[in-house]
């Protein structure tokens, strides 16, 4: 695994350093300054496959930029695109695959050891947090989807946001007055209705009798399940949430998802 990036050599050094075992991944790792050219020019992916002693065309390239995924084309490779800006994949039409964000990366994709943290169509996550009284949506949770979603407001919460990607997650809800309960929410833009902003809906997973909006709502998100897609129908699309449904039902049963159920943040009432 190597590392090839525009910046210069020192300035990839200082980045990684904060973070602890990046640099002992990499057997390669060079600087735009260690080349004439930098991408979108192939020579510095040309010039990883020369230190590793492979062949340019069984490398994997992985590239959040335009110029990137250029010069990965160029150089023979194939190539993963993660658009750094969101709802910008339809730019990245030359990478082979066009991926929401690296929690979606499937490596056995490309003739390589799959990763072994999924979990019963589950990615387990270092556990989050997020809360605040339930708002009002767009009114299509239960009227058009028959779903009802426990809508939380994003104000204050924009770079928390910008940490996690868009798309199906689950974990647990706590409601002030009633209780702790199993969910599955979305978080994004929602495709197939293309919001504008960024949103949060839960869905908890529990038949209510009434509405409880201005309720204290805190989440502890445990795990990820999809990205965020598009859908050829509104029954599809309804389908798949109801799939989401089962997947995060079930997984919320494992002794690894379980106990975050008694989570002291779940039961605080302010």
């Amino acid at each position: 695994m190597a590392l090839a990036s525009n910046s210069p050599r020192e300035n990839i050094e200082t980045k990684i350093s904060y973070h602890q075992g990046w640099k002992e991944s990499f057997s390669v790792i060079i600087g735009g300054d260690e080349v004439r050219l930098g991408k979108p020019s192939p020579e510095i992916f040309l010039e990883v496959a020369k230190r590793l002693n492979v062949d340019p065309s069984s490398c994997l390239v992985i590239e959040d930029s335009l110029l990137g995924v250029t010069a990965g084309k160029a150089a023979g490779m194939e190539v993963v695109a993660v658009p750094s800006i969101p709802k910008q994949a339809h730019l990245y039409t030359s990478a082979d695959e066009v991926i929401n964000s690296l929690l979606d990366l499937r490596p056995e994709k490309w003739g390589l050891p799959p990763f072994q943290d999924w979990i019963k169509d589950t990615l387990p996550l270092e556990p989050w947090h997020i809360g605040g009284p339930v708002v009002k949506g767009f009114g299509r949770g239960s009227k058009v989807l028959g779903i009802p979603t426990a809508n939380l407001s994003t104000e204050g919460y924009g770079s928390l946001l910008s940490e996690h990607p868009s798309g199906v997650y689950f974990g647990w809800a706590g409601l002030s007055k009633r209780g702790v309960f199993k969910m599955v929410m979305s978080i994004g833009w929602n495709p197939y209705f293309n919001n504008t902003e960024k949103t949060i809906e839960p869905w908890l997973l529990h038949n209510f009798d009434e509405d409880f909006y201005g309720e204290e709502l805190r989440l502890i998100i445990v795990g990820y399940i999809r990205p965020e897609a598009n859908f050829s129908s509104l029954q599809s699309l309804i389908e798949k949430i109801h799939h989401d449904r089962k997947v995060a039902e079930e997984a919320l049963d494992l002794p690894l998802f379980s106990k975050y159920k008694d989570d002291p943040y779940l039961k605080s009432s302010t």
